[in-house]
Order: C-alpha cells, then sequence, then structure tokens
C-alpha cells in the first residue's frame, strides 16, 4: 500500500507541480445519547468512521473534548473568563460545573491509547494503532458521559432548559496546513469538518426539542410539535387582555416545571440526520412557545421549514419570529445562494450566553431589549448559516471572514428589508418613536459606531490574529471593521459586482473551507484592479481613514489626516445645496487642490455615509446647523446640535434649575471632540445659571497613549469660575496593566459669600493650580494596587498628597480593600479655609462635584455633617473640634482605612483610623456600609457615648457616601 501511495504523489506532483492541491477530510457521525435530566447528564456513544483525503499519512488525531471546558480554573476557557473580567465561572461551585469522561476509544475495533494536550485538557491525541493512508478510513468509536454545566457559555442547561452544544468528541481539521487542534473558548469560536450526522436522542416524552438535521420515521413527533404550533398561533390571535393574562398563567407554570423534579416517566427517541454539516446541536424545553411557517425560494425544488421555540416570559417580543426567520433566509438566499437544508429553527435560550449562537439549521438567542434588536440577533445567527456554516473557514484564526461578512450582509438585509424606513432600528419604541430620541437611528450607523470609537486608538489590532490575541474590545472590531469596510467596498465596485463575487464565492466554496487568500482569488477574478490596498490595510493593518476638505477661493482642498489611502469619493452642490456631479479620487496620501465644477460652491466627502472615516466631521465644507431633541443620528455635514430640557440640577442655594442643555459632538465620528452649553434658570435669585465647557483630544503629545483637552466656564452654587485641564493615559499598547494618568489643572473661582457656609469657605478669588500622577496595577482579576501623588497650589499655600490603595476578592463579592493617605503643605500664608484638609472628607474647594449643600443651612443634606464626599483622609465618621465644626489642619494629616466584605449580604465592615499634626491621639471610626449608607458603630472620639446607647445615636451619625457629577461637568 505504501509503494502505491508513493507512485500517487508523485505521479500528482509531475503533472501539478508544487502547487498544493485541495482536500478535505471526511467524517461520518453516529451518535446514540440519553439525556438524564434529574443528574443533568449525557450517556452516549459515538462511532466516528473518518477518511483520510489528504496526500499525507496520519498517525494519530486530535480529538476536542470540549466540555472538559468546563471542568475546573486551568482551562483555557476558566483563564479567559478571568483575562475578560468575568468571575462568574471561578465563583461557581464544583456540581454546577461539566466535564466529559468514561471515554474508551476503539480504532478498527483495536483498543487506543489517548493522552490530553499537554496545555488543554479539552483537547486529546488519538493514536492510531496503524497508519492512516490517503485514502483510507478507520472507525472509531467511544462511550462517553457529559456533565452539563450550568449555562457558562455555550454547553449548558438552566434547570430544566437544555443547550446541548460542542458536547460531543470531534476531531480536529486536518488541511492544507496541517493539524487545528484548539482548547474551547467563549471569546472565540470553532473549525470543524463536515460529514455525516446520525444522532438519535434519549429523553422524557414531554420535552420540546429540536436539533440540527431532519427528523427520520418522525411522524408523530412532527404531529405533536404542529398541533403545538397550531396552538401558539391561536394564543397569538387571542385579544391583548386574554392573551397577557394567558401568558401570565403560563409563566407560572414554567417555572414550576423548570425549577421542579418531576418528568414523564415515558421517553422517547428522536432520530436526526444531517448532511453537508460540520456540527450538530440540540435543544429542549418543556415550555416552550412552538411556532411554524415556511419559506419557498424561488430556485429551490423544495421548500424550507421555519421553526420558532420560545419561552411564554418572551412571547410578546417573540411574536414575529416566524417572520424574522422567513426573511433572513429569503434575503441570504437572494444575496448569495440558496439555503441547502430543510429546516431553519430558532430556539429561545434560557439565560443564554451573549446575543445567539449558531449552528447549522438551528440558532440559539438570549434575551433581547427590542422586536428589533431580535430580529437582528436572529438574521445575524440566522446568516451564519452561510457565513461558517456553508463557507466552513476557520472561525478561531480568520474570525472576520465569518463575523464581520456576516455583519456586513446584516447591514445589506436591514437596508433592503427597511428602505422604506431608512433602514431604522428601534432599541426601544418608547424613546425612539415616542419622545423622538434617536429616531433616524440606522443599523449601518449602528455599526459605523461600533469601529469609529476604536479605529484610531492605539490599542488597535490587526484582524489577521488568533481570536485568543485579542484585548478587551477589540475582538469584535472583527464584526464592525468588516463590515463597514466591506460595505464601502461594495460602493466603490458596485453592488451588481460585490454580489458577482460573494455569489461566485459562495459557488466555489460551499461545504468546503475557504481561507482570506481564496476569497482574494475569487475577487481578482472578477475585477482588473489590484484590491491589495483594501485586504492589507483592512484586515492586516491598524491604519484609519481620515479625510477632510475645505474651500479656499475657487478650489477645494482635499487632505488625508489618516493613514489609510484609500479611494475617496466627492460630491459638489450648487448655492441651492443641489448636487452638481460627483468624482473618485485615487492616491490622496496627502493635500489636493480640486478644481472647482461649475456653479459648485460647497463639497463633501462621501455624501452616502460607505466610507468609515474615523472623523466625519471635516467631511463638508460648508455646514448648516440642524437641531435634535435630546440626540439623534449625526449628520455630520452639519452643526448637529442637540437640545435637552434639563430638570435635574438642585442644590440647596439655587434650588431646583430647570433650563435647557445643548450640546455637539462626542459620538463616534466626531474625534473625541465636543462641546456643551447649559443654560439653567435659578428662580431662587432670578438669574441665569450654567456653563459652558469644550473638549478636544490632543495627537501631539508622544507621552500619552490618549489624552484630552478640557475647558470650562460655569457659573453656579455661589460661584463664578474657569478650568483648564490635560488629561493624559500613559500605557503600553495592547497591556490592560499597569496604567498611569497624569492630571494638569488650571482653576479661577470667584465665590460668593452669601452662598457658602463660612465655617468651610472663604469668599474671593482664587487661582489655582493642580497637578496630579496614578497609577493602577491589576495584579490579576481579584487584586489591584492604586498609587496617587498630586500637588495642588494657590497664592499662599501648596499642599501635596499621597494615596495607595489595595484591592483584594477572596471569593465571590468578599473582598478586603485597603486605603492609606497621607498630605502635608509645603508653605502656607493665608490658607483659605477650603484648601484646609478636613479629616472626614472632601468639602470640593474646585467645584468638582455636584455638592448638594455648600450653604450649611440644610437639615439633611450639608456637606461633611451629612453627605461624605471622598477624599482626602476621609474618615467616615464627622470629627468635629471643640467648637463643634467639622475638624481640619493646615498641617499634615494621615489615614488608614480597611474595608471587609461581608458573606451573603451586600454590604462591608469598616475600620478607620486618622490623626493631623494638631491632635496627639488618634481618631477611629468603625462601622457597617450599605451601599451609600455609612452606619457608624464606634467613635473614639466620642466624649460620652463612643459606642450606640440607643437608635437616636445611629441615626444621629448616619452619612450617605454621595459622589456625583452632571453630564459635561456641569456641577451646578
Amino acid at each position: 500500500v505504501k509503494v502505491k501511495t508513493t507512485f500517487i504523489l508523485l505521479l500528482v506532483q509531475f503533472l501539478y507541480g508544487n502547487e498544493i492541491q485541495y482536500f478535505q477530510q471526511m467524517v461520518k457521525y453516529e451518535i446514540d445519547v440519553t439525556l438524564n435530566d434529574s443528574l443533568h447528564t449525557l450517556s452516549a456513544y459515538e462511532r466516528l468512521e473518518y477518511t483520510n483525503n489528504s496526500p499525507d499519512t496520519l498517525e494519530f488525531i486530535w480529538f476536542h473534548l470540549w466540555p472538559n471546558a468546563y471542568k475546573n480554573d486551568s482551562t483555557a476557557f476558566a483563564k479567559q473568563q478571568i483575562k475578560n473580567g468575568s468571575r462568574r465561572f471561578a465563583n461557581s461551585d464544583k456540581e454546577d460545573r461539566g466535564f466529559i469522561d468514561s471515554l474508551d476509544f476503539l480504532i478498527d475495533g483495536i483498543k487506543a491509547t489517548w493522552e490530553t494536550h499537554t496545555d488543554w485538557i479539552d483537547v486529546a491525541k488519538i493514536m492510531l494503532p496503524n497508519e492512516l493512508l490517503p485514502g483510507m478510513s478507520v472507525i472509531i468509536e467511544t462511550p462517553f458521559i457529559v456533565k452539563i454545566p450550568l449555562v457558562f457559555s455555550r454547553l449548558g442547561h438552566s434547570g430544566k432548559h437544555y443547550e446541548i452544544t460542542q458536547w460531543y468528541p470531534k476531531p480536529a481539521v486536518y488541511d492544507h496546513k496541517g493539524w487545528h487542534q484548539m482548547p474551547y473558548l467563549n471569546m472565540g469560536e470553532f473549525y470543524s469538518e463536515f460529514g455525516i450526522f446520525d444522532v438519535k436522542i434519549t429523553l422524557p416524552k414531554d420535552y420540546r426539542l429540536m436539533a440540527t438535521g431532519d427528523l427520520v420515521n418522525g411522524e408523530d413527533e412532527l404531529y405533536w410539535l404542529d398541533s403545538l404550533a397550531a396552538e401558539g398561533d391561536s394564543l397569538h390571535a387571542l385579544p391583548k387582555k386574554e392573551l397577557k393574562k394567558k401568558l401570565k398563567l403560563m409563566k407560572k407554570n414554567a417555572r414550576k416545571v423548570q425549577t421542579g423534579d418531576s418528568s414523564a416517566i415515558e421517553l422517547k427517541t428522536l432520530h436526526f440526520h444531517q448532511e453537508n454539516v460540520h456540527d450538530f446541536a440540540w435543544f429542549a424545553d418543556k415550555n416552550w412557545i412552538v411556532r411554524k411557517g415556511e419559506l419557498v425560494l424561488s430556485d429551490s425544488t423544495s421548500n424550507v421549514t421555519l421553526w420558532s421555540f420560545y419561552l411564554p416570559k418572551n412571547a410578546t417580543l417573540w411574536e414575529n419570529s416566524i417572520e424574522y426567520l422567513h426573511d433572513s433566509g429569503y434575503w441570504y438566499s437572494k444575496l448569495y445562494g440558496d439555503y441547502p437544508y430543510n429546516h431553519i429553527t430558532a430556539v429561545d435560550g434560557d439565560m443564554s450566553a451573549g446575543g445567539g449562537m449558531e449552528y447549522p439549521n438551528i440558532t440559539v438567542i438570549s434575551t433581547a431589549g427590542s422586536k428589533d434588536l431580535l430580529e437582528y440577533v436572529i438574521m445575524h445567527e440566522v446568516g451564519h448559516n452561510w457565513f461558517y456554516g456553508i463557507l466552513g473557514s476557520n472561525e478561531r484564526d480568520h474570525t472576520w471572514m465569518d463575523e464581520g461578512i456576516n455583519e456586513y450582509s446584516n447591514i445589506r438585509y436591514w437596508q433592503k428589508k427597511y428602505k422604506g424606513r431608512n433602514e431604522r432600528i428601534i432599541f426601544s419604541e418608547f424613546v425612539q418613536n415616542k419622545l423622538g430620541i434617536a429616531k433616524n437611528l440606522s443599523m449601518s450607523w449602528f455599526t459605523y459606531a461600533g469601529y469609529a470609537n476604536s479605529g484610531k486608538s492605539k490599542d488597535a489590532q490587526p484582524l489577521n490574529l488568533t481570536a485568543e490575541k485579542y484585548i478587551g474590545g477589540n475582538y469584535w472590531q472583527h464584526y464592525s471593521k468588516t463590515a463597514v469596510f466591506m460595505r464601502y467596498l461594495e460602493h466603490y465596485l458596485g453592488e451588481d459586482k460585490m454580489d458577482e463575487i460573494l455569489q461566485d464565492f459562495y459557488r466555489q466554496w460551499e461545504f468546503r473551507h475557504p481561507y482570506p487568500e481564496d476569497l482574494k482569488a475569487v475577487f481578482a477574478t472578477h475585477i482588473q484592479e489590484d484590491l491589495e490596498w483594501f485586504f492589507d490595510n483592512v484586515f492586516k493593518k491598524t491604519t484609519y481613514v481620515d479625510y477632510g476638505i475645505i474651500k479656499t477661493g475657487d478650489q477645494f482642498i482635499l487632505d488625508n489626516y489618516g493613514t489609510f489611502t484609500c479611494p475617496v469619493e466627492v460630491a459638489f452642490y450648487n448655492g441651492s445645496g443641489q448636487e452638481i456631479q460627483r468624482d473618485w479620487y485615487h492616491k490622496i496620501d496627502n493635500k489636493k487642490k480640486l478644481s472647482l465644477p461649475s456653479g459648485a460652491v460647497s463639497a463633501r466627502i462621501d455624501p452616502d455615509h460607505h466610507m468609515p472615516d474615523v472623523n466625519r466631521s471635516n467631511n463638508s465644507s460648508k455646514k448648516s446647523l440642524n437641531l435634535n431633541f435630546v440626540w439623534d443620528k449625526p449628520t455630520y455635514f452639519n452643526h448637529d446640535v442637540n437640545i435637552v430640557p434639563w430638570l435635574f440640577s438642585y442644590n440647596y442655594y439655587n434650588g431646583f434649575t430647570p433650563g435647557l442643555t445643548i450640546f455637539s459632538g462626542f459620538a463616534p465620528g466626531y474625534d473625541g471632540s465636543g462641546n456643551a452649553l447649559s443654560f439653567l434658570y435659578d428662580f431662587n435669585h432670578k438669574k441665569p445659571v450654567g456653563g459652558f465647557s469644550i473638549t478636544r483630544p490632543i495627537r501631539s503629545i508622544s507621552l500619552f497613549h490618549v489624552s484630552s483637552l478640557n475647558i470650562k466656564l460655569d457659573r453656579g452654587s455661589g460661584r463664578t469660575g474657569f478650568n483648564a485641564g490635560i488629561t493624559g493615559t500613559i500605557k503600553e499598547p495592547y497591556i490592560k496593566s499597569p496604567v498611569a494618568r497624569i492630571n494638569a489643572n488650571l482653576f479661577y473661582h470667584y465665590l460668593d459669600s452669601t452662598a457658602l457656609d463660612p465655617v468651610l469657605y472663604d469668599d474671593g478669588k482664587f487661582f489655582i493650580m493642580s497637578l496630579g500622577y496614578s497609577k493602577k496595577w491589576e495584579l490579576n482579576i481579584d487584586s489591584e494596587l492604586t498609587f496617587q501623588i498630586g500637588i495642588k497650589t494657590g497664592k499662599d499655600f501648596a499642599r501635596s498628597f499621597l494615596l495607595g490603595k489595595v484591592n483584594h476578592r477572596f471569593k465571590k463579592n468578599i473582598a478586603t480593600k485597603i486605603r492609606l493617605f497621607a498630605s502635608g503643605f509645603l508653605y502656607t500664608r493665608d490658607l483659605p479655609l477650603q484648601y484646609r484638609t478636613y479629616l472626614s472628607g472632601s468639602i470640593d474647594p474646585d467645584f468638582e462635584q455636584n455638592i448638594l449643600d455648600r450653604t450649611g443651612n440644610s437639615e439633611a443634606i450639608q456637606v461633611l455633617s451629612h453627605i461624605f464626599y471622598d477624599s482626602g483622609p476621609g474618615l467616615r465618621g464627622l470629627v468635629k473640634d471643640v467648637e463643634g465644626r467639622p475638624l481640619a489642619t493646615k498641617k499634615m494629616a494621615w489615614s488608614l482605612r480597611i474595608n471587609q466584605g461581608l458573606p451573603y449580604i451586600k454590604g462591608d465592615i469598616f475600620f478607620d483610623i486618622g490623626g493631623i499634626t494638631e491632635e496627639k491621639n488618634p481618631f477611629i471610626v468603625s462601622g457597617l456600609q450599605f451601599g451609600p449608607f455609612l452606619l457608624p458603630f464606634y467613635q473614639s472620639w466620642e466624649l460620652d457615648h463612643k459606642f450606640p446607647n440607643n437608635g437616636r445615636w445611629i441615626l444621629d451619625r448616619l452619612r450617605l457616601d454621595f459622589n456625583v457629577s452632571l453630564p459635561f461637568g456641569f456641577n451646578i
């Protein structure tokens, strides 16, 4: 056999040279599985025929045993959860976790030796007793038991609701690039071999079950499901009041069933069969409402059955789910190629992770905030039947090939289906349609916003990395960045050409494993232009698009402020705003003077918003005024001004100060810039209050990773003031920790004596400068360390401080927090009262927070006395001097604070000790903190009762930990 194989390989090499020939392994599964819903386990037997279609001889096969991802804290999944800031799995009990065991592999009837991967217990190497030659097959068999975890990720259960995914031993893909063994990850999907699945599922008879594949001899089950679908239709035909009443009863019953122990004694076995798929998933629940529909494809000989299964608690949200399934299947078939299977199913996942997850023929959907969002998620997951389902790319290594192209397809779907409403997407019916806020929010802008906010970031990562290498939100750029750039490419090439290319891609690669180079090759066969400028910048680099245009005299100047040089579309307009002409400009890597077309008075870059320009605010040479109520999708070509009726400002001196807050910018597409104006009226004193602020990014300081300038002028709380500040972040790209920040501020205050407590504040004019530096280390998900140093100076004083914090979480929400503080004055002459160091918190001398009462005249909201603003030594009991005033110092102060979390309840025990130079003995306070409520139970400085002697003692010393800043920094 070896001699014959060698001859064939030599012949192939002679005929085809050194070109790598495509091959694809073949797998045929037979699985019998039984669900035990008392123990939440699966007992199964798998028989797999594995055919080696490669030119290589195999000595072993890598297998994925992904239920083991939920076994302990050392798995790649568990580590990724911690890395991404989630402790839910780490905090879970052993009985809520999962695993796969009882494996006993036989290869052609011979007991096989196998071992788990050195790093991943959910990956195993199965040694073959004999070499597997090209063109040959082996039969691999094994029993296995799966302990089903709670729903931490994809495989899981919630009571008697089951989501059985990535549950069976499956071979890793072997292709022309070698083996692709990989551990299970939550953020990072899959790559599996196409094959045939024949699966028999046994479970209690009262479960409603849907799965990948077609039922074999399932007439009785289909008859039952049809009857349930008829009930579902009848349910939604009820008048609203009756429907609401009926659903209330169904929800109550569902809760009992979900948490109960009883299941039907009688079992049923359902047999599913499907070919040309790379995975098999199934879902079971006793409470689902069932709906059924049909999709007729114009070019197909058979119709597609649509199934929707949803929980009573989500019935109103899901009432149009069959429509969403129908339209998804219709548009994807029309855009790319007909759906090749017999059913499309969506099931309602109870507490499922993420928005949804796709499997061949079937998708599981978690909760959504509106019907449009549910349609979006269903459409996105159904679309994965094309991108990764049929076009089986490597999701782990090339995530953009399925998620990104699918997200681009979502925009296309929305634009076509909802063309009549300008592709609006509704997140909240009340907010958008009733109040008119964000009423023009569109699907394409929503996707653009997801990209634009981070497209220029120094933390941006290219899209050609494997999934586990992404930090923070960069993984999601596979969705948004790919989508917006593919949409731009469609506009540049033309929709018909894009359809032609992607439909050809579908025809060439359905049920196969395409790579990025294969997609590029299809593009190359359809267009003459070399698109390396596109593929290189979008997928291999982190360059960004930023073009701007201005008019000078009789010329327009087009300027490239970005790092991505790409074709730019410019439209020209006459004095009436009518478009005269459009032109594409190529290879503009700096400035270019554009000739003025006859009659043109203004110009716009990318007039239809197809180009993913990170700063669209400079894309028009002329702007008019556009007013929005509260906020709406920016036009960018105009001065988009958002007007917010403001009713929420209050302080004791001014009272309620209603008025308007007007702002522009701040949204994605403004490059971090924004302006705000707050015009409020003080009815107590019959005068206007409010302020104006400007925020701009600073790109020229190379020290900073991110930096911004904020300038603010405001009036309120008895102060008229000015503040100019620079904030800069220092960190290494792609590194979450450590992060350092520098803050430099200049303040001017004019304080009105009639508005402020003379015990705490001096009136008059004050010029203040402050400089602060902080650094934070996230040692792990449970521990962090913070260090701060700062100095504040005025005409007559200079004060410095040091602050250190250590936070450590031991288990779940039980954490210990330690805070050390020390401060002192470098010099003082005539120290203003407000700049003394107060032992029991801050009085916010520079008006950076929303202090409810600075007058000292209220009975319940006075600063320090009733409200605790955490700064300085920050003792959580109110320490007073001999005259009954809050204790302060002109010298040194220090404190140590300890918080210890409590088990079972959300609260802390606190212990504070601190002192000042003028006092020999330290001050100690201890008590409980529940949310914002500080309840001292011991205060060392009390003369009569250091401990509570009655309830009044506690109430008199109760303080609220209240730190609130209003939008745009207007703390009126």
